[in-house]
């Protein structure tokens, strides 16, 4: 029976590292080319010469984020967040009666209530919020205030992508020096919707 144990942990461990290679090698450069195909829908119809100011920025980034949500699936994202697996989904639809085959492990478990989280609408408006916040505090970046010309007054779009490109780096900055993951981290529905969700946790 120990044996039998061991081999599920190990099985477990294989399948989390590969969850964890799927986002770095699959899931994150699906989700910049879906992001990109959404930017050039959007911007196909801009000119370098537009002028832009803060208000059609943000106008911009918005319509982008939102053409990216409605691509595809409703939760099309969320394959870009982790592997999607048919078994699961068959498994996970069985009923509450009946007993879970062996082969069906915690980790398969924890992956079905994972995907599920992440397919709620209380997580899709939480992402939604995020991202507007996230806009929001784009587009009052300094870098985009100082120069010749800012963004108040306005420019052409030739100016502005310069400046864009040079923002970009500080949205995937580590956590710790993050600023837009702490102003996500400020969003009162943010804190909310993690504590409901670990306080059901701590009672299941």
């Amino acid at each position: 029976m120990q044996e039998e144990a061991d081999l599920i942990d190990r099985d477990d461990q294989q399948k989390f590292l590969a969850s964890a290679d799927f986002l770095a090698n699959h899931g994150l450069p699906k989700l910049i080319s879906s992001m990109q195909t959404a930017a050039t829908e959007v911007l196909k119809a801009k000119q370098l010469r537009d002028f832009f100011n803060t208000a059609i920025l943000h106008e911009t980034i918005m319509q982008i984020l939102d053409m990216f949500l409605s691509m595809g699936s409703p939760h099309h994202w969320v394959d870009c967040l982790m592997p999607e697996d048919p078994r699961l989904y068959k498994l996970a639809k069985t009923s509450s009666d009946e007993t879970n085959p062996p082969e069906f492990t915690k980790f398969d478990q924890l992956m079905v209530e994972t995907r599920e989280v992440l397919s709620s609408a209380e997580f899709s408006n939480v992402v939604e919020l995020s991202l507007k916040a996230v806009a929001k505090a784009l587009v009052e970046e300094k870098s985009f205030q100082s120069g010749g010309g800012n963004l108040t007054n306005g420019m052409p779009l030739a100016r502005l992508l310069p400046r864009i490109a040079q923002i970009c780096p500080t949205l995937v900055e580590e956590p710790s020096k993050n600023q837009f993951i702490q102003i996500i981290q400020s969003v009162p529905e943010v804190g909310l919707f993690f504590t409901l969700l670990y306080s059901n946790m701590s009672a299941s």
